[in-house]
């Protein structure tokens, strides 16, 4: 797969197909391989781009700091190198975040965003929401990667018939560096681009899982204050809603950016 330097650091990336831009951002502690069934299906009719974050998958991960907007940083310049003016992007969880930073910094860039399982902030303010972070760092702490990494696999795929997808991806987060990992989930509370929502006009497919970490609820208030997005739930889905569904995703998403 291709490599280029982005902001001092080596990004690896996926480039597919022909046509409009299409841009995958992954998750926290996966990486772009996990956008395959999007890719092999997308690519038919665009051009599919899904990089691995710094720190993630095949790219480098220096010793330095990381972030939401360092990541969002990253991808606009991976566009410039790679002669992208705008894309349609597609993020999950944390590429999710990464995509509402590009359109609070850099709306032009964006045709179109679709936010799978994510949100535009994740507070830290709250004593619910500093139980979470806490219990996360206890755990890394406390046990390692690799009990942190069964269970997080194990709330991505809620239910039966998911084992061969929970050791999968409790391997994948089991073999991020600890450091590189602590650093990027600690970036994540505090973030958030609130301020910038009720302004932001880029066409915003929210797409969810009935089964996800936050409640449709919440996925449906803040579709309530944007200007122009739409919220579509995949049922019986947790938080790996398009690697658990494939085809319910990438015809959401085709039906979505096909009207743009």
């Amino acid at each position: 797969m291709p490599t280029t330097t982005i902001n001092d650091v080596a990004i690896s990336y996926t480039d597919e197909g022909q046509g409009e831009p299409l841009l995958f951002l992954h998750g926290l502690g996966i990486c772009r391989a996990d956008w395959r069934p999007q890719i092999e299906y997308f690519s038919k009719q665009f051009r599919t781009i899904a990089p691995d974050f710094r720190g993630h998958g095949e790219s480098a991960a220096p010793d330095t700091d990381y972030s939401i907007p360092i990541h969002a940083a990253d991808v606009i310049v991976l566009m410039d190198s790679l002669e992208i003016d705008s894309a349609h992007v597609v993020g999950l969880s944390m590429g999710g975040m990464v995509a509402f930073q590009i359109a609070a910094d850099a709306p032009q860039r964006l045709r179109t965003m679709t936010i799978v399982n994510s949100g535009p902030a994740l507070p830290n303010d709250t004593f619910t929401a500093k139980k979470m972070l806490w219990s996360r760092l206890l755990l890394i702490h406390l046990f390692g990667m690799k009990a942190f990494g069964e269970k997080v696999a194990e709330s991505m795929f809620p239910g039966e018939g998911h084992e061969q997808l929970i050791d999968t991806f409790a391997a994948q987060i089991a073999s991020n560096p600890k450091k590189v990992y602590l650093k990027n989930l600690k970036s994540l509370w505090g973030w958030g681009v609130l301020d910038h929502l009720s302004a932001i006009e880029t066409p915003t497919l929210m797409l969810t899982g009935d089964n996800d970490y936050s409640p449709v609820a919440l996925k449906q208030a803040i579709v309530s204050v944007m200007r122009n997005a739409e919220l579509v739930v995949v049922e019986n889905s947790g938080h790996g809603t398009p690697i658990e569904k494939p085809l319910e995703t990438n015809q959401a998403i085709e039906e979505f950016i096909g009207r743009y």
